[in-house]
């Protein structure tokens, strides 16, 4: 039997938790998506820090308003609100700059220059 490498190990992680969130996704209906029935327990908000959606890294018990009213024109932010647990995802698709959060906190942080890169 081959020994597996931590990295190789992580890459798995990654792929199964991405297959897992894909299969969740697929057996929501469109409005499930956007009310968010699933938002339930804390979720940490991992975009960037924008007046009136949250604070970059911060544990939230539930969504605030304004980021709710936000994400009726800019949908990615809902992306950036994750359970605690798929932290170390995210941070992975951040700092390899890849991955639909990566996306969502791109087109997030043109909201912090107003529109504007």
């Amino acid at each position: 039997m081959a020994k597996t490498t931590k990295k190789e190990e992580t890459a798995a992680a990654v792929q199964e938790g991405k297959k897992e969130e894909n299969t969740a996704d697929a057996g929501r209906s469109a409005e499930a998506k956007k009310e968010n029935p699933g938002m339930k327990g804390p979720r940490m908000y991992v975009g960037p820090t924008v007046s009136g959606i949250g604070i970059q890294n911060r544990v939230y018990t539930e969504i605030p308003e304004d980021a709710k009213e936000k994400a009726k024109e800019t949908p990615e932010i809902n992306h950036l609100f994750i359970p605690v647990r798929s932290y170390p995802v995210a941070n992975q698709m951040l700092r390899e700059k890849k991955g639909y959060i990566y996306t969502a906190f791109c087109k997030v942080s043109t909201l912090r220059n107003g529109g504007n890169e």
